[in-house]
């Protein structure tokens, strides 16, 4: 008979560098986002100024490249972010770590914040190019949370630690057993 995996694994233990990989990927996102939503931008321009397509539905194909410019990429932008950071807390729920890898979360928080510097400001220099600059305009919440970037990482870091660390007293069942600390 066939045993069946855990969704859970019982022996997971901690793993540090899932806030190096959130920032990665916010970055990621955040300059291929503001790039799609140039491309967007283009293709709207195309649509808008071609003398074929003046009709009701090429109106209608420009009004929906807009609304994605506008206010899709933001939107999912900030759902991704979401998600990453409650997928950190789960994570950081489901696992057990001895008391002594606080200092190395301490560590690698802190190196995620030294990166996040360079990376905001490389953003920064992407959105301030002429050729983005008025789609970068209209993504809020994506320079927002850019500008915030190092807020961001640090709350997030912070969160995690703490719920990752406050388990420590007792067996909550959520992930490894008391003989993996």
């Amino acid at each position: 008979m066939l045993k069946r995996k855990s969704l859970i694994k019982q022996n997971k233990k901690g793993d540090a560098s899932s806030i190096v990989t959130f920032l990665i990927v916010v970055f990621f996102l955040a300059v291929s986002f503001v790039v799609v939503g140039f491309a967007n931008e283009k293709i709207k321009e195309v649509v808008d100024t071609t003398i074929l397509n003046s009709t009701s539905v090429a109106d209608d194909v420009s009004d929906q490249l807009g609304n994605i410019t506008e206010k899709t990429i933001n939107n999912g932008f900030a759902a991704i972010v979401a998600f990453l950071i409650i997928g950190m807390m789960i994570s950081s729920m489901m696992v057990k770590v001895h008391p002594v890898f606080l200092f190395l979360y301490i560590i690698v928080t802190a190196i995620a914040i030294f990166v996040a510097i360079p990376l905001a400001n490389t953003y920064e220099k992407v959105v301030t190019n002429t050729t983005l600059a008025s789609v970068a305009s209209q993504q809020t919440i994506i320079t927002w949370i850019m500008q915030h970037l190092v807020l961001v990482i640090l709350g997030s870091a912070a969160l995690s630690m703490i719920i990752l660390f406050s388990k420590l007293g007792g067996n909550s069942g959520l992930g490894g057993s008391q003989s993996d600390i």
